[in-house]
């Protein structure tokens, strides 16, 4: 009786056992289910969209991840003052912020946002638009040129005087807020101005004509997605997983035009930005929206410098003549292609990414 007695005792206890072992386990799955937070940094520009879509689609959930602390800057400069105080994570950053931010906090940039070579141009004014056409070293010499200074359109500008066989100081950069640009515009008569769109839709609209883009003159203009080092560290599969997230969005927007100006309109509603029907279509048709595979291309260091690496050591340059950065820092630094390997590398990541059925 005593051993029976035992014998059911240790049955139980068995149970007993299984049942917590069974419980630890739902419980650790239950633990790894669990959306990791991210925290994002962003302008209400095109290059954050992709959030909207994916708020929209569900995107964040399916990737095993949600929105932690998402907080809208006016302008890069604000962003990179904020590094330090580690409120975001994963930032959506415009070519000079990112590289102010890599020379200062060896912020690294892991993917290409949207292109926006063809968005920043130069405007010359309708009646001068043929003197120049004909000799712009003639009509422009000597000249001044309304820009913001020391701006991704300034960038694209120099590129555009020097395919019109401009040298560097012959014309007189005039420093003008975007927002004032049509209307020192309109009051002067500066015969060329420099900016990216809208604004540069809205200079057509008010006597002026489209001189060359940034595409044009063979300038890259890009925004980039930033990672702080310590967090890309840590977290390389979470940054993957965001950046996964990302393209699998601008697969939309080069894809479905309907669909994408309804997040934009959304989006910008949201962060107080007001585009007319018109400029929210020349907002996306002036951008060019790279897949994985371009990315990867991109990045691509196996025949020595990548193109990214050579296309942001030459905007350096430019931003430190300019005086925004001390020196120009070597781009295997801060041009990190680890991420796109790291989805590369994995193929249900790799097919979200591309925009195909399923999680990752």
């Amino acid at each position: 009786m005593r051993q029976q007695t035992r014998l059911q005792r240790f049955l139980v206890a068995g149970r007993v056992a299984a049942a917590a072992l069974a419980l630890a386990a739902l419980a650790g799955n239950a633990l790894a289910a669990e959306p990791q937070a991210v925290n994002v940094s962003y302008q209400v520009t095109i290059h954050g969209v992709p959030l909207q879509l994916a708020d929209d689609a569900g995107w964040w959930a399916d990737a095993g991840l949600k929105p932690g602390n998402m907080t809208s800057f006016t302008a890069g400069a604000q962003q990179v003052a904020a590094i330090p105080s580690k409120t975001w994570d994963i930032g959506l950053l415009g070519g000079p912020p990112a590289l102010l931010g890599a020379a200062r906090f060896n912020l690294q940039s892991v993917l290409i946002l949207i292109d926006d070579s063809r968005a920043n141009g130069v405007v010359a004014r309708e009646k001068d638009f043929a003197a120049i056409k004909a000799d712009p070293v003639k009509a422009l010499t000597g000249k001044q040129y309304l820009v913001p200074a020391n701006s991704t359109s300034d960038y694209a500008a120099q590129s555009c005087f020097a395919k019109l066989g401009l040298k560097g100081g012959d014309l007189q950069a005039v420093n003008i807020a975007p927002g004032a640009i049509v209307d020192a515009f309109k009051g002067s008569d500066i015969p060329v101005a420099a900016i990216w769109y809208p604004h540069f839709a809205r200079l057509e609209s008010n006597g002026g004509k489209l001189l060359c883009n940034g595409k044009d003159a063979g300038a890259m203009v890009t925004a980039n997605m930033v990672v702080r080092p310590e967090y890309l560290k840590d977290n390389l599969d979470t940054v993957a997983r965001f950046a996964a997230m990302y393209l699998r969005g601008m697969n939309v927007m080069r894809n479905d035009r309907a669909k994408t100006l309804a997040a934009m309109k959304k989006f910008y509603d949201k962060g107080g930005v007001v585009l007319s029907p018109d400029e929210m279509t020349g907002e996306v048709e002036t951008r060019d929206y790279w897949n994985l595979a371009e990315q990867l291309k991109a990045f691509d260091r196996s025949g020595g410098p990548s193109m990214i690496d050579k296309e942001s050591t030459r905007l350096a340059e430019f931003f430190k003549t300019a005086g925004t950065i001390p020196s120009v820092p070597d781009a295997k630094t801060y041009i990190n292609p680890a991420v796109l390997d790291y989805i590369e590398k994995n193929p249900k990541l790799k097919a979200f990414a591309e925009g195909k059925p399923g999680k990752p």
